[in-house]
């Protein structure tokens, strides 16, 4: 040991707390704080007596075994380079189980602190965010995801899904304090804002699956009659509510009767004949795109208003600009003929041109339109068969060609490194149409181990996921729970653990709630009322 061991204490704690900091608001931050936290872990020797203690810790053991076994299956992945990349990025699931639960358990203090440091950051990028918001919302070809200004959308949702429960339980354990629970409470009301602000859906779903099976289990700690009635009452109206929202978007989605075909008019006002094609039922606010086209009056008056031309033209979205024209002159319950051309506002022209399909689109709730957009593309998925740049029914596709990959290389996974190549020849076997840029990965983190690692590396990671409710106390607990509904509930639609961020916000909280405090019940658990 080179240095005296408060200065070991204080190098640990301060790179945790930087880590901490650094996951929503810089990743230079959380590479330092990794970098401290190993290189202090090893100066600080007692290599003997942690190894006795990590033999005697199956959990830590568990994650270690699945890091190690994605080192084994380099031996039969053919891109070296990209398989050292990936275990780079994996290195978290070797650090955090080794340094977290064979260094001395942190404080009250020191624990309440560090995750403070993270939901304070998260407050603080939430409203810098929130100014980038304010600053673009106008632009209808704004994209929401560029809000998120130091770290993927998805990803930072779930850290303001994680930061809203660690308000909720400072709160609820803020006996006799009332300033520091008001904090708390508006806090924690401020990110339920600002997660729609974000307009991540997978961060949505996640927060209001939070939050329901969170009151779930504070029910067990309620003692009040009256604050019981109220939890059961909401526990029951809630998916109620929500489900009848859903349905009454999709409801609203389809018009009421479809038309008659032998009564659509036949020509304009100018005389061109109406190309009309009933069975291309792809819908617009309840409008067929696919009535009353006429070709030559749409070219002629669109030319006249807009400098991109109508047939090779795009969009500043890179879309053919006639089919966004036709798009949002149907969700005007325009005809689509020199008429409807003439009948646009130069704002209806602006936003064609910058890519908005529908004119719901510049204005409106921005949930009503998210899940307007999720029943468009499944629409037009079961109608057209077409999910080409859509990110939702995409995944499908990406879910579909990873189940094709995991039958063919069930034992044993491609290995470490031949995801990208082993998507690239399947996707070319079944002959998608996905265009390059869209044939992606998995999108779902259970396959994506299955397709890597093969039979042995899907064990050891739901060994990973179950052992720890088997065998800690700790993992029994608010925050926890909390913590493995979000990243747990990620995973079903997200690689969560290809990225640095996803496997750091993974192996990190894993092992600060679980070992980190000697008890969560003594610094930030739930509590009897």
């Amino acid at each position: 040991m080179l240095l005296k061991q408060e200065y070991h204490r204080w190098i640990y704690l301060g790179a945790l707390g930087l880590i901490a900091i650094g996951l929503p608001l810089s990743k230079a931050f959380m590479s330092i704080g990794g970098i401290a936290l190993a290189i202090n872990f090893i100066l600080e020797g007692q290599y003997r007596s942690r190894l006795r203690r990590l033999v005697q810790q199956p959990v830590p053991t568990l994650f270690i075994a699945f890091y190690l076994l994605h080192v084994l299956s380099i031996l039969w992945s053919s891109d070296l380079d990209r398989a050292l990349w990936d275990l780079r990025v994996r290195l978290p699931l070797l650090l955090f189980p080794l340094v977290i639960p064979l260094s001395k358990p942190l404080e009250k203090s020191e624990f309440r602190s560090i995750v403070l440091l993270f939901t304070a950051a998260v407050i603080a990028t939430s409203f810098l965010s929130t100014w980038e918001f304010l600053r673009i919302k106008d632009d209808p070809a704004a994209d929401y995801r560029t809000i998120s200004l130091f770290t993927s959308h998805i990803r930072y949702s779930l850290m303001v899904c994680i930061g809203y429960l660690f308000l909720l339980n400072l709160a609820w354990n803020a006996k006799g304090r009332p300033i520091i629970r008001w904090t708390a409470v508006l806090s924690a009301l401020w990110l339920s804002v600002f997660i729609f602000i974000l307009q991540s859906m997978t961060g949505i779903v996640i927060w209001f699956l939070c939050s329901y099976l969170m009151l779930f289990y504070t029910l067990a700690f309620i003692r009040q009659q009256r604050s019981k009635t109220v939890s059961l009452t909401i526990l029951t109206l809630a998916p109620l509510m929500v489900g009848a929202y859903l349905l009454f978007q999709v409801d609203a989605y389809y018009p009421d009767h479809r038309p008659d075909i032998t009564a659509l008019e036949t020509h304009t006002a100018g005389g061109e004949a109406y190309i009309h094609k009933p069975e291309k039922a792809t819908l617009e606010n309840g409008n067929y795109i696919h009535l009353y086209i006429a070709y030559h009056e749409l070219e002629s008056q669109w030319n006249e208003r807009s400098d991109i031309p109508f047939w090779g033209g795009e969009d500043h979205t890179g879309q053919p600009i006639e089919a966004t024209l036709m798009r949002y002159l149907t969700s005007k319950g325009l005809r689509k003929d020199s008429v409807g051309v003439n009948s646009l506002t130069q704002e209806d022209i602006l936003a064609i041109e910058n890519g908005v399909a529908n004119v719901r689109f510049t204005y409106g709730n921005p949930i009503d339109n998210r899940i307007y957009t999720v029943i468009w593309e499944v629409d037009r998925m079961i109608n057209e068969k077409r999910v080409q740049g859509h990110s939702v029914t995409q995944r499908f596709v990406y879910w579909r060609t990873g189940w094709h990959i995991l039958k063919e290389n069930w034992l044993v996974g491609v290995g470490t490194g031949d995801a990208p190549l082993a998507f690239e020849e399947m996707y070319e076997r079944i002959g998608s149409n996905l265009s390059e840029q869209n044939r992606l990965r998995a999108h779902n983190q259970y396959l994506s181990v299955g397709i890597l690692l093969g039979l042995a590396g899907m064990v050891l990671f739901i060994l990973a996921i179950i052992a720890p409710f088997l065998l800690l106390k700790n993992a029994n607990t608010f925050l926890y729970i909390g913590f493995s509904i979000v990243i747990f509930a990620s995973m079903l639609n997200e690689d969560t653990l290809e990225t640095q961020v996803g496997v750091t916000l993974y192996a990190y909280f894993s092992f600060l709630l679980l070992y980190a405090s000697r008890s969560l019940s003594d610094s930030f658990s739930m509590t009897s009322r």
